[in-house]
């Protein structure tokens, strides 16, 4: 799975890359010493930092072309979590640039279009359409992101009736390939009532007469609508009006014929795009694996599996889940199992599917231990899900601190997606903060994806991003002991780690298994068991145990986040020594008694 991640920056000037994710961040870390960028410089990193770029744009010389930037910034950010702030920002820019004079004139086309469109997609397409009515020039643009954002807000017919009037303004704003699919996925909405049948077919005659039919953004939209609407002869003239080998436009028409419970011709579609030579997407082959699921037939599932192999398709959890759902469906247990331990990107489905395949045939046992293990995976049905909806309902907009907690759940879980989608925003938020690539580094790394997480360490290299180096303190009596991993500077050095392999050895016979999911380095098993052994934190508290009196308490203190197998030691360190608590900088380890909580 590609990495998630703007592409190192490339030693060319600052006004080079117009990609504002391509733009490498500014060091911020000297501001007396660092000179001040120049406008493109501050175009092209506005969505890094936005409210920052737009607040150096307003106190320089700002051009239209900049503005024009920074709203499709503000566009881009304007998600669910972050939309009142952004549109917030929005507003302030198009006052801005009204007050200097940018729009109302016959020259000012681009720049009211721009701010048209980030009204449409905050959608507020009442202030979108005031906009558009103060214009005195329009193009088709201009129609097309009106039009778009009555669609998206779900005011399909105030989309229909702009695009009427859009098609009296003449040719110079015919409706083009961008304007009925922002309509057609606007009125696919309401499924199949007969106001939508009529809407669908009436549309579908304007994009014959507009000679689109062939187009496959277009024809993808139809087959869509005409799937929503349950009506598959519909969707076959689509079809075959397109003959594309674009696969957006065959996995809408497989979609059409599951969607209207016709199986075996979704089987058909797919076996004719392979004899067409057109490769499946990701989407494609679950929808197939789905398929012969419900219809149980093994083998053809198992071919369709096979060939998901040959072509070196890239496997994402909604793949994994639906061939592992398509063996248990099928009655096939074991396969499912090798499917499930095979998986990288188990997350809450995945054990839920296969726990519910283990009840249904007859395995209650395994199904408890697959709920154990999911229990010890901190993989909980929805505890990432909760968190961000929680932060997504808050009433104002969450700052960085707050989603790394999220990241490092992440990482806990292995949610490598929701991940992803965080850590970029976080690298937008923060660009030098270490943290952000470090928790993203070690969620592949947990996963065995050595060769993403590398290349989240190269990204930092080339940013100039440096990890501080791990250490721990324990304090004993007037004096603080410090260690680094592997630290073997201590006077009493031999002592101490004579002492840790007898602790570690203790405990692994009381239970303690070491989680190599955390030693994120690709070398072999045994080399990634010793070197979690010697982190710092673990060294404190050899030493602590040596030094510090019988029954006391340990008080070990870090300044980066605790390693979970070093958390999960503590646990066990409590069930062999009278310490009562333990705590470090990131988390409290409350191990009173011998019990592991």
């Amino acid at each position: 799975m590609p990495l998630l991640l703007p592409p190192p920056p490339t030693p060319t000037p600052p006004c080079a890359s117009r990609d504002p994710l391509h733009a490498a961040p500014r060091r911020s870390r000297s501001p007396s010493t660092s000179r001040p960028p120049s406008r493109h410089r501050r175009t092209a990193s506005a969505r890094s930092t936005l409210p920052a770029a737009a607040r150096d744009l307003l106190a320089d010389d700002p051009t239209p072309r900049a503005f024009c930037a920074l709203l499709k910034a503000a566009s881009s950010s304007a998600s669910p979590p972050r939309r009142p702030s952004s549109l917030g920002l929005g507003a302030q820019l198009h006052a801005q640039a009204v007050v200097r004079g940018f729009l109302g004139g016959d020259d000012s086309t681009i720049l009211a279009t721009a701010v048209l469109s980030f009204y449409a997609s905050c959608r507020e397409p009442d202030l979108a359409r005031k906009m558009f009515d103060g214009m005195p020039r329009r193009n088709a643009v201009t129609w097309n992101a009106l039009i778009k954002g009555y669609a998206q807000a779900g005011r399909r017919e105030e989309a229909i009736l702009l695009f009427r009037d859009m098609k009296r303004e003449g040719s110079h704003v015919a409706p083009d390939r961008y304007t009925f699919p922002a309509l057609l996925s606007g009125i696919g909405r309401d499924g199949g009532s007969g106001r939508t049948l009529e809407l669908g077919g009436a549309l579908h005659a304007h994009v014959i007469k507009a000679g689109l039919e062939r187009d496959p953004f277009v024809g993808a939209s139809l087959v869509s609508l005409y799937a929503a609407r349950r009506t598959l002869e519909d969707a076959k003239v689509a079809f075959d009006q397109v003959g594309s080998s674009d696969p957006i436009v065959w996995s809408s028409m497989i979609s059409a014929y599951v969607n209207c419970e016709e199986e075996e011709g979704a089987l058909l579609i797919f076996f004719n795009m392979l004899c067409q030579d057109i490769k499946p997407t990701q989407f494609v082959y679950s929808t197939v694996f789905s398929v012969c699921g419900r219809m149980g037939i093994l083998e053809m599932g198992k071919q369709v599996h096979a060939h998901s192999l040959k072509s070196n398709t890239e496997k994402d959890a909604a793949m994994f889940n639906a061939l592992l759902t398509m063996y248990s469906d099928c009655g096939c247990i074991n396969d499912a199992q090798k499917v499930f331990s095979s998986n990288d990107c188990v997350n809450v489905i995945s054990y839920n599917s296969m726990i519910s395949a283990l009840g249904q045939h007859g395995y209650p046992k395994e199904a408890l231990e697959h709920f154990r293990q999911m229990k010890f995976a901190g993989l909980m049905p929805d505890e990432i899900g909760k968190a961000m909806k929680t932060i997504n309902e808050m009433p104002f907009e969450a700052e960085a601190p707050l989603w790394r907690i999220v990241l490092g759940a992440c990482s806990k879980h292995r949610d490598i997606e929701t991940g992803k989608r965080i850590a970029e925003m976080l690298f937008e938020m923060e660009p030098y903060e270490a943290t952000n690539y470090i928790l993203l580094g070690n969620i592949y790394a947990r996963l065995g994806r050595w060769t993403e997480a590398e290349k989240v360490r190269s990204l930092m290299g080339e940013r100039g991003v440096y990890k501080d180096d791990a250490f721990s303190w324990i304090e004993m009596g007037q004096r603080t002991y410090r260690f680094g991993v592997d630290d073997r500077s201590h006077p009493i050095s031999r002592e101490i780690y004579r002492n840790l392999d007898r602790l570690i050895s203790t405990i692994k016979v009381a239970g303690y298994v070491p989680d190599i999911s955390f030693a994120a380095h690709n070398i072999q098993r045994d080399r990634k068991e010793e070197s979690l052994y010697y982190h710092c934190e673990k060294l404190a508290f050899a030493f602590g145990d040596l030094a510090a009196p019988s029954g006391g308490t340990l008080r070990i203190m870090k300044n980066l986040r605790v390693c979970g197998d070093c958390h999960c030691a503590y646990k066990y360190f409590s069930l062999v020594m009278d310490a009562s608590c333990l705590s470090s900088y990131q988390k409290d380890h409350n191990l009173e008694g011998s019990e592991l909580k």
